[in-house]
């Protein structure tokens, strides 16, 4: 700045006197020599103004300020070391270089540094800035120069990160800038230049190359991942971990944000498998979660803990073979089931002794063949006709329907095999025998003769025509039943009892032909000859049916009038195949014999048993009242007051018998009667036996046996104390109102499955009655009760206790 001044630029104000304009013009004069020899420094002066007094100088000052010179008179002031007021007056005057001196020479660093600023000095505002801690001023001052980059570290050392962080962002420096945006807290914008980071640094890799094989990247991108979450920015969190195969950190960025569908599968796509089911569940996807933990287990050999998992999944096949493989075959099967595989369902009810499951399996296939054979061991017979009649096999089902004394399901179902069919000999024949058993004789014997044909007669169809040969004679056709028993004879002469019929028939014949007295002859030759009385018609004679009053696996029982004894009784028709095996027929007599030796109250009396135009039957003593099992179905079960009451009657019943070696074989809920008088009955002493053995000669196991004994079950040498076993099981059916082995196959639990206490069914049960029927209801029969009376002896404790 040129320091000189011309007279020109003062300006004197009017009033002032020549005198003072002399004075000022020489003190003019005198500064224009000091500012020409002085170098100034500071406030330093040098020249003759030393010699000058400092209130003139400092007067003049004041006069030099009046008329705005304001260079000179800050000069002076300068001179007088007055620095400030100096500064003040060269800023005044313009000259800031000047006054930011003076400033400085006054130790005023803050002021000088401001002036600087003003006078677009920055770089020396900034040093001074920074001198005098003031570095918010100094790094606006080197922004104002363009050095950002230092003014951004300035920014930065006096913590105020967030525009040091904007310089950085705006500059390039996108990690600085991260790291700074960190320092202020303002996460998202780390986070955005951290990402901005990791793009340049991807862009430097070969695209084929794998980011998450690159630590340093993937280093980076966790970072990015974590400050956009602390951002509350959970998608671009979740993208900067996946950027950097940070999986983990994903997933639980989404668990975080309250998104449990979207971690789950993110742990799942990370392995974390446990965590991921942890999520599902949150989620409320509890199948996902069962088999995620299924396949934990599975990963690490634990197949029996991802049992139940996979089946909570649905993974039902898994599931079964996993089941099939630990030999557990009937969860195998029903897992197998609800896979739609019926058929290896099928397979592993039916080694499991689930016959009838089996059975059901098979019949979802369409294999109603099969299921039949299957419906057949399980002794529901029912099922196995109506398999039989879907699977096409009539004849069977028609024999099913008829052994069980369903006449008119027996008919419907004969009725279906078609003429041309090979059953249909052996249908028409059956037909016969059922139509002639119904009194329709017409029927019968059109039947039977479709049973032959034009086929005839030879060894193969003996059978057919000694039915249609009975038929005949039921019909009074005398003379076609003669000639049919007379071919039948022929060829084979102890064909059942053809012979005794037919020698009946020529009997009969020489009684009505050979007149007793001479006068006769003449009569009949010119009456109508007599007709050929009928042959017995069975239960017409004896027993009048009054009403049919049960049915079972026996036969049927009937209420029927004695009419020769004159007595009401139970007439119990037994199954119509008995009379196809005559050992069993044998052994039902000699058995129905012994039962008609008992003679105790507490047990059905039995008149008499026998054949009646072809059906075997047992006559028994009518009781009014209802069964054990009537009484059970309606009430639940009952209190353990009557539950002695019966069973001490049972048990005196059971003593009498054994005592005379006689075993029921049968004893069960349905078998014993309870009467008006508060008595037992306890009914079909020997029945099972022949039913057994009939079934034998079948190769058809018997019903359902919820009641058997272990070694009655093995077909083993059976004695009184299976009885024992029996009324254990059937005081646990009156004390819980349930049988003790209601699920899965009965014959193997009574095998090998220790009975349930009958306590944890009924807890009001005295403990000493649900041992009791534990002790019943041991395995091995030497481990039970020896006998009836030492039952009693234990029920009588229980009632007195």
């Amino acid at each position: 700045m040129d320091l000189m001044m011309t007279m020109a630029e003062i300006d004197f104000p009017l009033a002032a006197g020549m005198a003072g304009a002399v004075a000022l013009l020489l003190l003019i004069f005198f500064l224009i020599l000091y500012r020409e020899e002085k170098n100034l420094a500071g406030c330093q002066s040098q020249v003759n103004l030393d010699l000058m007094a400092p209130k003139w100088i400092a007067q003049k000052a004041q006069e030099l300020e009046r008329v705005e010179a304001y260079r000179l008179a800050a000069d002076l002031l300068a001179h007088l070391k007055q620095c400030t007021e100096a500064a003040e007056l060269y800023e005044k005057g313009g000259n800031l270089k000047r006054a930011a001196e003076a400033h400085l020479a006054g130790g005023e660093k803050s002021r000088a540094a401001r002036t600087y600023l003003l006078g677009h000095n920055y770089q020396k505002a900034a040093r001074l800035f920074m001198e005098n801690g003031e570095l918010d001023q100094a790094a606006q001052a080197l922004e104002k120069a363009g050095d950002l980059v230092q003014a951004a570290q300035v920014y930065e050392r006096g913590e105020n990160f967030e525009r040091a962080a904007d310089i950085y962002f705006e500059q390039g420096l996108f990690r600085r800038a991260s790291r700074t945006y960190a320092r202020a807290e303002q996460w998202g914008r780390a986070a955005d230049a951290l990402w901005r980071t990791h793009a340049q640094e991807r862009a430097r890799l070969p695209e084929s190359a794998p980011p998450g094989d690159n630590m340093p990247l993937r280093v980076l991108a966790r970072r990015t991942g974590e400050l956009f979450l602390k951002a509350g920015r959970v998608e671009e969190a979740v993208e900067a971990f996946q950027a950097g195969a940070w999986l983990i950190k994903a997933a639980e960025a989404f668990e975080k944000a309250g998104r449990p569908e979207e971690a789950a599968r993110t742990y799942e796509q990370a392995g974390a498998l446990l965590k991921a089911a942890d999520c599902f569940e949150k989620a409320g996807q509890n199948r996902s979660a069962a088999r995620l933990r299924a396949e934990h287990h599975l990963e690490r050999g634990r197949e029996r803990e991802a049992l139940s998992y996979l089946e909570a999944a649905g993974d039902h096949q898994r599931a079964a073979a996993l089941h099939r493989k630990f030999e557990a075959w009937i969860p195998a099967g029903e897992n197998y089931e609800k896979a739609g595989e019926h058929q290896e369902a099928a397979a592993m009810f039916e080694r499991a002794g689930e016959f009838e499951r089996a059975a059901q399996a098979l019949e979802k296939t369409g294999d109603h063949l099969a299921a039949a054979r299957l419906y057949e061991r399980s002794g529901n017979l029912s099922a196995q006709a109506r398999a039989l009649e879907q699977g096409g096999e009539f004849l069977a089902a028609g024999r099913n329907h008829f052994e069980r004394g369903l006449l008119d399901q027996a008919i419907s179902a004969l009725q279906r095999i078609e003429p041309g069919s090979p059953d249909y000999a052996a249908g028409s024949l059956l037909l016969g025998q059922i139509f002639r058993e119904k009194g329709l004789l017409e029927l019968a014997l059109e039947s039977f003769k479709r049973s032959i044909g034009d086929q005839e007669i030879s060894r193969e169809n003996l059978e057919n025509h000694y039915q249609l040969a009975v038929c005949y004679e039921r019909m009074g056709s005398m003379d076609q039943a003669a000639a049919m028993f007379e071919k039948l004879l022929g060829l084979d002469f102890h064909f059942r009892d053809a012979a005794g019929r037919l020698q009946a028939i020529k009997a009969a014949r020489t009684v009505l032909e050979t007149p007793s007295h001479p006068d006769q002859a003449a009569t009949r030759s010119r009456e109508t000859p007599p007709p050929i009385p009928p042959a017995p018609v069975g239960k017409g004679e004896r027993y009048a049916l009054l009403e049919e009053i049960g049915r079972g696996g026996m036969g049927i029982v009937y209420k029927a009038q004695d009419n020769i004894l004159e007595r009401v009784v139970a007439y119990k028709v037994l199954p119509a195949n008995l009379k196809e095996h005559p050992q069993a027929l044998k052994n039902f007599l000699r058995e129905a014999k012994s039962a008609a030796r008992l003679n105790h109250p507490n047990i059905v009396t039995v008149y008499d048993a026998g054949e009646e135009s072809g059906t075997y039957y047992i006559a028994m003593e009518f009781v009014e009242g209802e069964t054990i099992k009537q009484i059970l179905n309606r009430e639940g079960k009952l209190g353990h007051r009557a539950i002695l009451m019966i069973s001490g009657q049972i048990c005196k019943a059971l003593e009498y018998a054994h005592d005379r070696r006689i075993v029921h074989r049968d004893i069960k809920s349905s078998n014993i009667m309870w009467t008006p008088e508060k008595q037992v009955k306890l009914m079909d002493f020997g029945l099972a036996k022949v039913v057994e053995e009939v079934k034998g000669y079948q190769t058809i196991a018997s019903g359902t046996p919820y009641y058997m004994s272990p070694e009655q079950i093995l077909g083993r040498n059976i004695d009184h104390r299976t009885d024992i076993y029996s009324l254990g099981v059937t005081i646990f059916e009156m004390a819980a109102g349930r049988l003790p082995f209601i699920h899965g196959d009965a014959t193997y639990h009574h095998v090998h499955t220790p009975p349930p206490e009958a306590k944890t069914v009924n807890p009001d049960l005295p403990p000493a009655l649900s041992d009791l029927i534990l002790h019943c209801m041991q395995k091995n029969p030497d481990e039970r009760f020896q006998d009836a009376r030492e039952v009693f002896e234990a029920l009588r404790k229980v009632l007195a206790g």
